[in-house]
């Protein structure tokens, strides 16, 4: 009798200890995201549609936070709009790095400015210029939205008029 109480206190006491190591790590890990998100921080300046009834929109972001972006490849970009046939469009456009191609986008040779404590990486401070192509072509006289976010999770989005 006295034998099963005590392995089934060491049983009981192990599993408290397991669950409150697990914890530890946990709380651990969640203190270092929270850092990151802190000094994460961007803001859209400027989101252009190039013509009247274009395919085509250009964004400018400044890096507000003391967060850095090393791989835009990370980076989400989604385009909230209308098409020529009334219908809403949601796309997760695809980075890629040589030039913007069918709902993709990409960042111009002039794309992070000034581009002076890491090249080609996107610090505090800087603006990093996107160039955006999405098909079907966004409606003449209609309004999109634009959500861009950080591998950190931070976002910001702006609306843009198609003129």
């Amino acid at each position: 009798m006295i034998t099963t109480f005590l392995v089934a206190s060491t049983l009981m006491f192990g599993s408290i200890l397991n669950g409150s190591a697990q914890q530890s790590q946990a709380l651990k890990e969640q203190a270092v995201v929270n850092q990151h998100l802190a000094g994460s921080a961007l803001n859209i300046t400027s989101a252009t549609i190039g013509t009247s009834g274009s395919a085509y929109v250009r964004v400018s972001i400044d890096n507000t936070g003391s967060e850095s972006v090393f791989d835009f490849s990370e980076m989400d970009v989604i385009l909230k709009y209308t098409d020529d046939l009334d219908a809403t469009n949601l796309t997760h456009l695809t980075f890629n790095s040589v030039s913007a191609g069918v709902n993709q986008w990409t960042v111009p040779v002039s794309g992070v400015q000034p581009d002076t404590f890491n090249p080609n990486a996107w610090d505090s401070d800087e603006v990093l210029t996107l160039d955006i192509q999405v098909t079907p072509s966004i409606k003449s006289g209609t309004s999109a939205n634009i959500v861009v976010g950080t591998p950190q999770g931070v976002t910001d989005q702006s609306d843009l008029t198609n003129p």
